[in-house]
């Protein structure tokens, strides 16, 4: 799994950091008493800062993340992400301080959805040797799926692959997918890479979902976003893989919606537009965010139209 998918939950109020000097490795120690919720992604990326704040590990000081969340405090669309503290570096390790998004939530209801029809980089794709190991991996996962000339040279290019990995998904149709979910109570389920169908994804939403009222809050937060990233200067000359949408809420009726994961957020060349609809062609850029976006959008209104729809049929028989 790609380290994009990193998001740890619910962290412990009020637990500090502790390290293995002795190492130089941070040490993530769960506390009696308290659990993380582990949406996706692998362990030992986020921490506990303070009683609000969390860590969150990079590779390097010159992160995209730490560049993106640096970029986009005086951008627009500051608002609709965590809040950005510091970059910190502890014993060559490096750290960027964020909002505990989940620090005023009580055992949440947590829905994970990856954005955009693309979640490589264009660089990765660059080299179009073929490649074996690939071919194998994709019969293993469907083999009717390589075409007569890939299965005669039992190759193909990283290219091919990821585009028929972003297909056994909703990233492709709808420009997003389902990456995790998490209701209140219960175990996160991140089994749901191959949900594919509008109505897989539908039925999938509607169980996080049923609450009337915070589905119009959603809603509201939803075309707030989406005005307010076509508003962006930022989001305008970056592309956005891998990113989520990481919407909450708890039995109180508190929800929120933010944009997070920004590990593979890097700036379109000068020459380029793009708008995060249009599909993609080499070199375009596009990462159909805002397609995926406005489908999400989409279905949630659909919802409430089928909602209404059956309580006057109810109401008429």
């Amino acid at each position: 799994m790609s380290s994009d998918l990193h998001m740890l939950l619910n962290l412990p109020k009020y637990q500090r950091i502790h390290c293995e000097t002795s190492k130089s490795k941070l040490a993530f120690n769960k506390p009696k008493g308290d659990s993380w919720i582990q949406l996706a992604g692998h362990e030992q990326t986020f921490a506990p800062a303070t009683s609000n704040t969390i860590w969150k590990r990079r590779l390097s000081d010159d992160s995209n993340e730490f560049q993106t969340y640096k970029e986009l405090q005086t951008d627009v669309a500051k608002t609709i992400v965590p809040k950005f503290y510091q970059q910190i570096e502890y014993h060559g390790q490096y750290f960027i301080e964020i909002q505990n998004l989940l620090e005023d939530f009580h055992d949440p209801n947590i829905i994970d959805m990856k954005l955009g029809t693309r979640t490589f980089l264009e660089s990765e794709v660059i080299n179009e040797s073929l490649r074996t190991d690939l071919f194998k991996k994709m019969v293993m996962i469907d083999p009717t799926a390589p075409t007569a000339q890939e299965r005669q040279a039992k190759a193909l290019t990283k290219l091919r692959y990821m585009q028929f990995r972003e297909q056994q998904s909703s990233s492709a149709s709808l420009g997003f997918r389902i990456e995790a979910v998490r209701m209140s109570g219960e175990a996160p389920n991140a089994n749901l890479k191959k949900v594919k169908t509008r109505e897989q994804v539908t039925h999938i939403i509607h169980k996080f979902l049923r609450n009337k009222v915070v589905r119009h809050s959603f809603l509201r937060r939803l075309r707030e976003m989406r005005s307010v990233l076509e508003s962006s200067t930022f989001f305008m000359k970056h592309q956005l893989i891998g990113s989520s949408l990481l919407a909450i809420y708890d039995s109180t009726g508190k929800t929120g919606v933010w944009l997070i994961d920004f590990t593979k957020t890097t700036p379109v060349p000068d020459h380029i537009q793009i708008d995060h609809r249009s599909r993609w062609k080499k070199n375009s850029y596009e990462d159909g965010v805002l397609f995926g976006l406005d489908n999400i959008i989409q279905i949630w209104e659909e919802m409430d139209e089928d909602t209404a729809e059956s309580q006057t049929n109810v109401k008429l028989t």
